[in-house]
């Protein structure tokens, strides 16, 4: 077995700190591509919202010139 010495954790330390950096440099770039596509999502579903009232108002109009010219179905 080899001997532990000062010069052998200062390198193992090294190459720990290396891959720590490694990682946290990684985990950096997977939370912003999170960030991002959260932000996708909070706009589609804004969209997705908007488009229903827009659905709602319109049927409220064809339900009113069904009405207005009776071709309404009971």
């Amino acid at each position: 077995m080899a001997e532990i010495t000062n010069d052998l954790m200062y390198e193992v330390l090294k190459d720990i700190r290396g891959t720590l950096k490694e990682h946290s440099e990684h985990f950096r770039m997977v939370n912003q591509r999170l960030e991002a596509i959260e932000h996708h999502m909070a706009g589609f579903h804004i969209t997705v919202s908007h488009h229903q009232e827009e659905i709602a108002g319109l049927k409220l109009r064809l339900e009113r010139l069904e009405k207005r010219l009776e071709i309404r179905d009971t």
